[in-house]
């Protein structure tokens, strides 16, 4: 099937927001705008680092006088209240754009339609659902902390072939090579906080952080601690059950949001993980399995099984990453 030219420059949008995934923070979307004149892209920008410029801004500011008579792309609806910035819809209508095309409206309470209405009051012409389901994907986070005020919810953990994760309990032991090691710390990129059990922590002194060059990054790193075993721990933020109900899983997501964080990446350990699943609020599994065996005396992780029944949960996608095997669980509906 050829795809429209509507769907073409605003798969290029999409393109463009997913680089500020993690990268946005303070529980702002990572929106994409593309600015084209007669066919042409003349401009194109997404939302910057930290929550500025918005998206549209910068690409305004990038077409400058081509921005009159052109038609902006937009993944999600500009806003049209005053924050930090000034409204992105009237931006838009003072360049003189002359169409918009908007990928999905944006739930908040203070834009919801409300900038459409700008654009189509200035006489601009406003085309909506153009990639919809894409865009929705690209700020799933955003979208939940608004709808069901929690963040996207994604766990990750590597377990060796006989479905352990240590070697011995409070043992450290490495099972992933290189290529899942640098899947791990592509995932973190892309999420606005890391969260581990009091346990892993302990025993394994994460860093938690992004390592690969060109993507370095430290998105806010949480332990759950339940039973105040870490008296402090320099630059993590700890949440005991004196800040919330730390069984609550609910409740603990629900202050993350408050905190800002609109995508959330759980590394464990195994309870941790069955507690998230048994929430029901795992949106995303990723599993990596080693061809490497620990053994009888291993600790066991979190099982296929476990992902599927306790979660509810439907294996989407297996690929390899070296000698290793990663496979994403979704939400079955």
């Amino acid at each position: 099937m050829t795809l429209s030219q509507d769907e073409q420059f605003m798969k290029v949008a999409l393109n463009i927001a997913r680089r500020g995934l993690g990268l946005v923070g303070q529980g702002r979307p990572s929106v994409g705008c593309v600015i084209v004149l007669k066919g042409n892209i003349v401009a194109a920008a997404r939302t910057g680092d930290g929550g500025q410029p918005h998206a549209e801004a910068a690409a305004l500011a990038l077409a400058f006088f081509e921005a009159k008579g052109a038609t902006a792309y937009v993944t999600l609806e500009p806003c049209a209240h005053q924050g930090r910035t000034p409204p992105c819809a009237e931006a838009l209508v003072k360049a003189g754009i002359k169409r918009c095309v908007i990928a999905c409206r944006d739930p908040f309470v203070e834009v919801n339609g409300k900038g459409i209405k700008i654009l189509q009051d200035a006489g601009i012409e406003v085309v909506e659902g153009v990639c919809e389901a894409q865009a929705r994907a690209v700020n799933k986070g955003f979208l939940l902390t608004v709808e069901e005020e929690r963040p996207y919810v994604t766990c990750k953990l590597a377990v060796s072939a006989d479905g352990k994760i240590a070697a011995a309990k409070g043992e450290r032991t490495a099972i992933s090579g290189d290529l899942a090691k640098r899947h791990t710390h592509m995932q973190r990129s892309r999420h606005d906080a890391i969260l581990v059990g009091s346990e892993t922590y302990l025993a394994d002194q994460p860093q938690l952080t992004t390592r690969v060059k060109g993507l370095e990054h430290t998105p806010l790193r949480v332990i759950l601690d339940g039973q105040g075993r870490v008296k402090a721990a320099d630059g993590f933020e700890v949440l005991t059950n004196d800040v919330v109900d730390t069984r609550d899983i609910r409740a603990v997501l629900a202050h993350l949001v408050k905190m800002g964080v609109t995508r959330l990446l759980v590394e464990g350990g195994a309870e941790i993980h069955k507690s998230f699943l048994l929430s029901s609020f795992v949106d995303e599994f990723q599993l990596t399995v080693s061809p490497k065996e620990l053994g009888p005396e291993g600790v066991l992780g979190v099982s296929k099984e476990d992902i599927q029944a306790l979660g509810g949960l439907k294996l989407q996608k297996t690929q390899l990453l070296g000698e290793d095997t990663l496979e994403i669980y979704t939400r079955a509906d």
